[in-house]
């Protein structure tokens, strides 16, 4: 059980990434070798898997990139085909969502990687592929039909591209939204609805999808005030996936903050009743407390960066050490892997906001989108 109420100590922000890959380090054998205990074996076995894993990490990462740079211009096609009222091709779009479920069949963290590298500016583009990196693991864990996920990745795309629309401005405002503000953003479902339905072949669920990801159940929502079971029941999780590419990059009215400090939210919002805790719970099992690239501090002093997690024991990543505990530069490129750390008490002590010139002089812990 994981109690996201608790660690209120860390701080918001935007959360840093750094993905560097390991080299294998190879023993020099000169002298024949003493037959090795079991224990050892088992750890060596390990050693081997992780670092197998590792490399494996590696080469997706470069699939994901190139992945990611394909979403984001599809996002911006779409945006320009709802700008002009033109119609959408789905079969254009689906052959992305099945190399993006590949991609997360070879390894799961690969595309969340690139969900959580900073970014220098705000565009449609990349919240379409934050939410389309999101929605689809989620979709995945919850165990939905291929058409349910085939769905939802590509109401992902094409959710908010009725901004494209709107003022510019409103996007990452950073700010509170005045009164007709909030009307003009209030539209944006609606501009996308009117595209889709003019599309020959774009299924009804996604319409549905599109049109309420804004509605939510004690009718608070918008433009049509939907209330419980007249809310189509996909529209939840492509919400909670939406909500936390929202709350760590800062889209609308609000700053960005840390994936742990979004996590917690949107576990406080479930327990309001917005969300149900199964859609949360297992967002929190596919991103992990200590989501991939994160900078944390460890017990130690040393910190550095989120690497590699395991998700059978969360709270134990395998952290890339990048200041030493006395704070100069680690230069031995030394990886603590705290899940089978010979430091009982070594832990992370918490997560750091890596723009913050004292917790990071150097400007180590924080890699942007190129």
């Amino acid at each position: 059980m994981i109690d996201l109420q608790r660690g209120d100590d860390v701080s918001s922000g935007d959360t840093p990434a750094q993905v560097q890959e390991t080299e294998k380090n190879i023993p020099v054998v000169d002298k024949p070798v003493e037959e090795k205990t079991t224990t050892e074996k088992q750890v060596e076995g390990e050693q081997k898997s992780v670092s197998e894993k590792k490399a494996k990490l590696n080469e997706e990462l470069k699939v994901a990139r190139v992945l990611q740079g394909k979403i984001s211009r599809m996002v911006n096609e779409l945006g320009n085909l709802v700008k002009e009222g033109r119609p959408i091709a789905v079969q254009t779009i689906n052959p992305l969502i099945d190399e993006a479920r590949d991609s997360l069949v070879r390894n799961d963290q690969a595309l969340l990687t690139m969900l959580h590298l900073h970014r220098q500016d705000i565009k449609l583009s990349d919240h379409g592929f934050g939410v389309f990196a999101v929605v689809l693991p989620l979709a995945m864990r919850l165990g939905r039909s291929d058409q349910d996920i085939s769905d939802l990745g590509l109401a992902a795309l094409l959710h908010d591209t009725g901004w494209a629309r709107l003022p510019i401005h409103l996007l990452g405002k950073n700010k509170a939204y005045t009164e007709m503000e909030q009307k003009l953003i209030h539209q944006h479902p609606g501009i996308v609805k009117k595209v889709l339905q003019q599309s020959e072949d774009v299924p009804e669920n996604v319409i549905k999808l599109v049109t309420q990801h804004h509605e939510f159940s004690d009718g608070s929502g918008y433009p049509k005030h939907l209330k419980d079971t007249e809310i189509f029941e996909l529209v939840e999780i492509l919400q909670v996936a939406d909500f936390y590419d929202e709350f760590i990059h800062g889209l609308t009215d609000k700053p960005g903050m840390l994936p742990v400090n979004a996590l917690k939210l949107l576990y406080q919002l479930t327990r309001k009743g917005q969300f149900r805790e199964e859609i949360v719970g297992e967002l929190i099992h596919v991103m992990g407390i200590y989501p991939l690239t994160s900078a944390v501090r460890l017990s130690s002093g040393e910190k550095g960066l989120v690497i590699e997690i395991d998700k059978q024991k969360p709270l134990f990543p395998q952290v890339k050490i990048i200041y030493e505990a006395d704070g100069k530069r680690c230069i031995d490129e030394r990886i603590v892997d705290l899940s089978h750390c010979e430091q009982d008490d070594l832990r992370v002590a918490g997560v750091i906001e890596p723009l913050d010139q004292k917790e990071d002089p150097m400007g180590l812990l924080r890699v942007s989108h190129a």
